[in-house]
């Protein structure tokens, strides 16, 4: 283990279980019930039961899954290429730089403070199972944490599959010839029809076992890896030339047509982009109840694939940096890729392949399927977690049709129902995007803002008095923890206000940031929920051990 994850781990076992008096640790204070008889068994179930569950899934993935599972959520390949526009229009190579960085650090701050709930609570919920059990009796924070949480979930594999066809689209442009050589390119409706067939393939995939899973996952993961030392090595060897270091370290640039006058403004409005990169580090908790030594292994997953993730994020970013050829097609549209933010990474990896060759359109088009391929195994890990959230909150009655969404198949125990509720709604979240790239935009900040705000409130929740109460799990900061999520806190609100303001200026219908009215919309929808419904059904997470719940 990094000696920067700043962690104890307490494998003996005379050191005891939190919350199990007989192992000699505290009892957890909000546990319900009487121990139940399966306690004596082995610890993640004994864990399980203790905070009120029976163990329902097959703990068949090994701790080196989880990890592959969170680390192939993260894409780098996949979201550098595609993000790469948006970091280089705010700012250009010298806010790449040191918005990476800051974001990074911002980024630690939080998952590290996070990981010492996520070790204390290994169970299925997450943030909203993590607030229920450091606030109790505010079920009403609980229940709106775990809504808020959905609706990002749902975004974010939206987003992928969207931001999936988009590079189908560019791909195929690029293969009949590009934008300057009467290339096709595909209509909106035609990039709708290719978003439903990622989904279909998406939800095949997603309702195999756990076993399947994990070794999807190993395989996405070691795909992320090969996929970014392919592109970044080739890059590297094929470039006839190579930008300064004072030109990646130092070069501004102000994108035409955005108005903002103040340099610190435009590195400012830059990093979402970067944090949306950073985002979803938790997605290994909503596959803990899968996984053999789950209170150490989802906290190391967590961490360790956020040094990873950002690593390699900024490796990429600084080869693609000093690879540019041509500054000025980056954000121009008379280009073979027909222009647009989303395809400044591609025509970089063009530009690259012309200048080598006098011919970029193969090249590229190959390195934009490594790229679309990384994000397709992202969105696999999207599709499941994101399954998995909705089973975990209908387990809890806190979302109408609770019979119906938590049942899972007989043989390998996958909640099959709620991936095909998860994959009909993100569908239809994708079907603003078709014809605007403002509801992209909006989508594509409301799937990380809405991750960031439920991490806000459980790190206010951890320290608040009856947070304190609660012993730590084995994987703990030793007092670091009160510094690191203070820390963490401030950058996730001042991230949060980044994503609500406006991208230029002046502000019109193609320029106005939807986000703020999204969020606005979607805490609403939640409180009138709430009232009429939730508040006579959820009352906070629910056992499964002593009876059966009806619903």
């Amino acid at each position: 283990m990094s000696s920067c994850e700043l962690v104890s781990i307490k494998l003996d076992g005379d050191d005891g279980v939190a919350g199990d008096p007989k192992a000699g640790g505290a009892r957890d204070p909000n546990l319900d019930g009487a121990r139940h008889p399966k306690l004596d068994g082995d610890e993640d179930e004994r864990r399980l039961n203790e905070l009120g569950y029976k163990q329902e899934y097959r703990r068949v993935m090994t701790p080196f899954q989880q990890f592959a599972y969170t680390f192939s959520y993260t894409a780098p390949l996949g979201f550098v290429t595609g993000y790469y526009g948006y970091m280089y229009c705010y700012g250009g190579p010298l806010v790449i730089f040191w918005g990476m960085l800051v974001t990074t650090l911002g980024t630690l701050s939080v998952l590290l403070a996070i990981a010492e709930v996520y070790s204390t609570f290994p169970t299925l919920g997450s943030v909203y199972y993590w607030v229920a059990q450091l606030c109790p009796g505010m079920h009403w924070l609980s229940w709106l944490v775990g809504w808020i949480y959905l609706v990002g979930a749902l975004c974010g594999t939206a987003l992928n599959e969207y931001l999936l066809a988009k590079f189908a689209q560019k791909m195929i442009l690029l293969s009949t010839g590009g934008a300057q050589g009467g290339g096709f390119n595909l209509s909106s409706y035609q990039v709708t029809l290719v978003t439903t067939l990622a989904f279909a393939a998406h939800l095949g995939v997603s309702v195999v076992s756990s076993k399947w899973l994990g070794y999807l996952s190993s395989a996405g993961a070691w795909f992320q890896m090969a996929a970014t030392f392919i592109v970044g090595v080739t890059l590297l060897g094929i470039s006839p030339k190579f930008q300064s270091p004072k030109f990646v370290f130092t070069e501004f640039v102000r994108a035409p047509g955005q108005e903002l006058h103040s340099s610190w403004m435009i590195a400012a409005a830059g990093l979402p982009y970067f944090q949306a990169m950073l985002t979803g580090f938790d997605v290994g908790s909503h596959i803990v109840e899968e996984v053999k030594t789950a209170a150490i292994a989802g906290p190391r997953a967590m961490i360790r694939s956020a040094y990873l993730t950002a690593g390699i994020d900024m490796l990429l970013l600084f080869i693609m940096t000093f690879c540019i050829q041509k500054p000025e097609n980056l954000l121009a549209f008379d280009t073979a890729t027909g222009g647009g933010l989303e395809s400044a990474g591609i025509q970089l990896f063009y530009d690259c392949f012309e200048a080598r060759f006098k011919r970029g359109n193969v090249g590229a088009v190959l390195f934009t399927g490594l790229a679309a391929t990384s994000l397709f195994f992202a969105n696999i890990i999207n599709v499941t977690l994101t399954a998995r959230c909705v089973y975990a909150m209908a387990r809890d009655a806190s979302i109408p049709f609770q019979a119906f969404l938590t049942r899972l198949t007989a043989r390998e125990k996958v909640p099959v129902n709620a991936t095909f509720a998860t994959v009909a709604i993100a569908f239809l979240a994708t079907l603003p995007s078709s014809g605007s790239s403002v509801a992209f935009t909006a989508i594509a900040a409301m799937s990380t803002v809405t991750a960031w705000i439920p991490y806000i409130i459980v790190l206010f929740c951890k320290h608040a008095p009856s947070g304190k109460k609660h012993p730590p799990g084995p994987y703990t900061l030793h007092g670091f923890g009160v510094y690191l999520g203070a820390w963490g806190s401030l950058w996730g609100i001042l991230i949060t206000i980044l994503f609500c303001l406006p991208p230029k200026f002046p502000i019109g219908i193609q320029s106005f940031n939807y986000t703020p009215l999204s969020l606005v919309g979607t805490i609403g929808v939640g409180v009138v929920y709430w009232q009429v419904y939730g508040k006579w059904t959820y009352t906070g997470p629910r056992t499964t051990l002593d009876e059966k719940i009806a619903f």
